[in-house]
């Protein structure tokens, strides 16, 4: 089969960061308008400077936003929206261990964050942590168990583990709701193929290929077809093969020893 294995990157999640501040942002604003001549809680120092760490993020200056987050958090230690703040320009620097860190504080503060929770997981993750990180997106999962992202993350995270038997549960639920995520049936066909499972190795390939038109993934299933010794429908594959340019070459081949064993 083809060496090409592609496992999803893992979904950015400042996006959600976005939302979360900007929620910040929003409240400050009417707070500021309706009491314009008033100080209000927004304008105490712990608020303030959150205020300025929004700015600085949405500046992507974070170096700032992490420093002024920090002094956010000594005016009010159980700051939450600053902690997670202050993991979001850790994720962005890539500064994993203080990514962890900084969530961890926020779901000790918000236990029933999704968002922290999620994150966290993320940040554990790119640690290298895969138990803990596991044990955060299932956290996760149990504050929306709905979530195709997190199930997507969590199954993934088992794939490159080399967990199977816990990813293929979790791929295989996806599957059976229609996900659109065409990695979740590559990935469950490439497992039933280091099974030997051929029939359930096609029917995923197939089903990946109802998703997106993929030349190595036509090439695969070709070599599924052919262990099923199904020549007519190997050969159909590999010429579907073909007619793209990355398994073009390696299609044609294919296609004359079929042809081949068909003479004999």
């Amino acid at each position: 089969m083809s060496d090409d294995w592609r496992i999803p990157r893992a979904v950015t999640v400042r996006s959600s960061a976005r939302r979360w501040i900007l929620i910040g942002w929003a409240v400050s604003a009417v707070a500021s308008a309706s009491t314009a001549a008033a100080q209000g809680l927004w304008d105490d120092p712990a608020f303030a400077l959150y205020r300025q760490a929004v700015e600085a993020m949405e500046a992507k200056d974070f170096a700032r936003a992490t420093a002024l987050a920090d002094q956010a958090i000594k005016a009010y230690p159980d700051h939450v929206m600053a902690h997670y703040l202050r993991g979001q320009a850790a994720l962005a620097e890539r500064r994993w261990p203080d990514a962890a860190a900084a969530f961890s504080r926020v779901v000790a503060l918000y236990p029933g964050s999704f968002a922290g929770q999620r994150d966290l997981a993320t940040a554990l993750q790119q640690a290298g942590r895969t138990d803990d990180a596991a044990r955060a997106y299932e956290a996760a999962l149990a504050l929306r168990p709905d979530s195709e992202d997190v199930q997507l993350r969590l199954a993934f995270l088992f794939v490159n583990a080399k967990q199977t038997d816990k990813a293929k549960p979790l791929l295989q639920a996806l599957a059976d709701k229609g996900t659109k995520a065409y990695d979740v049936y590559t990935t469950l066909a490439r497992i039933a193929y280091e099974k030997d499972d051929f029939a359930a190795s096609e029917a995923a390939f197939v089903k990946a290929l109802a998703v997106r038109d993929d030349g190595k993934t036509w090439f695969n299933l070709g070599v599924v077809r052919v262990r099923r010794n199904d020549m007519k429908g190997a050969l159909d594959a590999f010429e579907h093969a073909a007619q793209h340019a990355e398994t073009k070459e390696q299609a044609a081949k294919e296609i004359e020893r079929v042809k081949a064993s068909s003479r004999r």
